[in-house]
């Protein structure tokens, strides 16, 4: 059906959403998708970056996703940018008039993106991890569009061990690694086992120790393709164990600890506002 109304280019027009169902003159810049003739959404003015995101769906970790969204979102505004966000979850807070200049509540389909897309003709495209199909649907109607992929994933991973285990953080610009601390995992007195979802910022390493996996660990992260956050996990004796990118609850837990916005600094690496030495820009 999607490919039936491409070939007949039978595009979506936009209506807004008017909580006063008409009574006042208002425009929360809210809209939806129908198949009619007059479309009551225009392309929004000046530079401007589109963020896909579903937001958080249960209590947990799932509200660190939306958490970076909106960091995003907020970076993104600083920088002179109209945010415009496409969302399915009145619950994000992409929906609030602080963080995004218009916001497309459609559901979260290559069609339905790909659709905004042809509309806004985004600067940028941020689009989350594993659901890569919807940035190359975005490229194919907005060649200008640069896509990045929102690396942090909403659920990380749980290692449970009986050798207590580290992660090491890293910022990486493309060139140099800059060193976030390593975090040291708690042992869970109801299993009597190491858990890398309880942390412990920053471990206590010996001198040695702390040595070889800082030199490791920036070896590992300099060796990834693009820049970003990263985490290299280890068993305590120093073995390297795995390299990822930093899952959303971690992001929001290093910048509570560091005081430092990760999501900020990370945004400033994808639109290429990042100064070196990096993180005293930040």
């Amino acid at each position: 059906m999607a490919d039936l109304r491409e070939e007949n280019q039978l595009h979506r027009v936009y209506k807004e959403v008017v909580p006063s169902a008409g009574e006042f003159d208002e425009h929360p810049h809210r809209v939806y998708a129908t198949f009619e003739t007059e479309n009551e959404s225009d392309a929004t003015a000046g530079p401007r970056a589109l963020i896909v995101g579903d937001g958080p769906r249960k209590l947990g970790n799932s509200t660190a996703n939306d958490y970076v969204l909106a960091m995003i979102a907020r970076e993104l505004k600083h920088h002179q940018y109209q945010v415009v966000s496409h969302s399915n979850n009145p619950n994000s807070l992409l929906m609030t008039q602080w963080l995004s200049d218009k916001v497309y509540l459609e559901p979260m389909t290559e069609e339905a993106v790909a659709s905004v897309a042809r509309l806004e003709r985004p600067d940028y495209a941020f689009v989350p991890a594993g659901k890569q199909e919807l940035g190359r649907a975005i490229e194919r109607v907005s060649t200008t569009t640069k896509v990045v992929v929102i690396e942090a994933t909403q659920i990380p991973k749980n290692v449970v061990s009986s050798i207590p285990t580290l992660e090491f953080n890293g910022l990486f610009d493309g060139q140099v690694v800059y060193q976030l601390g390593v975090v040291g995992e708690l042992k869970d007195q109801g299993v009597g086992k190491y858990q890398t979802l309880a942390k412990r910022y920053p471990a206590h390493l010996e001198s040695d120790l702390a040595t070889k996996v800082t030199a490791t660990s920036e070896r590992a992260i300099s060796q990834q393709e693009t820049p970003g956050l990263y985490q290299v996990l280890y068993q305590a004796e120093g073995v390297h164990e795995d390299v990822s990118p930093l899952t959303a609850p971690d992001i929001a837990f290093m910048t509570k600890v560091l005081g430092m916005n990760l999501t900020a600094i990370w945004v400033r690496l994808m639109i290429g506002r990042f100064l070196r030495p990096g993180l005293g820009q930040g």
